[in-house]
C-alpha cells in the first residue's frame, strides 16, 4: 500500500489490485474518498485515511463492483461519513444493508463541483466523476490504463469484455459522452492514469477500434 499526491489535494491510495482516490477541499475543509477498495482492504483503508487525512467526511461510490465498495462498512464504522452511490448500482444494494445518504444519476452535480457522468456498459450504473474545477475525470472503471491489458502505458481502454456484466458494446459506445467536457487528465483505478491529452488518446483508440470492427 502507498499514498501519492497526484496534484494539489488529489491523492491516490494504492492497494494490490485497486486504486482509491482521496480528495481534499472538494468542497472546502472536507475529505472525500472515491471508492472503497475490497472488503479485506477496509480496515487498512480506514487506518490510512485516519493517519494521512485525519478523518473522512464523504465516500462516493462509482459503481457496484465489490472491489470498489467493499471497504464501505469499515469506513462507516470508523468515521460515519456521508455515503453517495449511483441510484442504479444493483450489486451494491444487493451486497450491503446500507442506505446511502445521496443517490445520484447521470449529470447530477455533487458538492465540490463534481459532475456524475454515467457511462453504462461495464455495469448498468458505471459512473465517471468529473472534477470540474480541475478538469480531471476519475474514471470509475469506465476506463482503465492500457498497461492493465499488457499494452504500453499512457493510453486508455475500457475494461476487457469478460469484466463487463452489462454490455461490452455499450461500454465502448458510451465513452463518447466524455467528449462533451473539457478534460485535462483521466485518473483510473486500474493501470496507469493519463495526464497528457487523454481525450486525444481515447479518440485514437476508438477510431482504431471502429476500423478493426469494420473488418472483423
Amino acid at each position: 500500500m502507498s499514498v501519492q499526491e497526484i496534484t494539489d489535494g488529489i491523492h491516490a491510495i494504492e492497494f494490490d489490485h485497486i486504486r482509491v482516490f482521496a480528495l481534499e477541499d472538494r468542497p472546502d475543509d472536507t475529505v472525500t474518498l472515491v471508492d472503497a477498495a475490497f472488503p479485506d482492504d477496509g480496515e487498512e483503508l480506514a487506518e490510512i485515511v485516519e493517519s494521512e487525512f485525519g478523518g473522512l467526511n464523504r465516500v462516493i461510490i462509482t459503481h457496484g463492483d465489490e472491489g470498489h465498495f467493499g471497504g464501505v462498512p469499515a469506513l462507516l464504522d470508523r468515521f460515519e461519513p456521508e455515503l453517495s452511490v449511483p441510484a442504479g448500482a444493483e450489486h451494491f444494494y444487493e451486497a450491503l444493508d446500507v442506505d446511502p445518504d445521496v443517490e445520484f444519476g447521470d449529470e447530477d452535480r455533487l458538492d465540490g463541483n463534481i459532475r456524475a457522468i454515467e457511462i453504462p456498459g461495464h455495469t448498468v450504473a458505471t459512473t465517471a466523476l468529473l472534477l470540474e474545477d480541475d478538469e480531471t475525470v476519475i474514471a470509475g472503471d469506465a476506463l482503465e490504463g492500457s498497461d492493465r491489458r499488457g499494452l504500453p502505458p499512457g493510453y486508455l481502454v475500457p475494461p476487457a469484455e469478460q469484466f463487463n456484466d452489462d454490455s461490452h458494446a455499450a461500454a465502448e459506445r458510451n465513452l463518447v459522452k466524455l467528449f462533451d467536457y473539457d478534460i485535462d487528465a483521466i485518473l483510473v483505478h486500474h493501470g496507469t492514469s493519463v495526464h497528457e491529452d487523454p481525450l486525444g488518446k481515447l479518440t485514437d483508440w476508438l477510431l482504431d477500434r471502429e476500423w478493426t470492427l469494420a473488418y472483423d
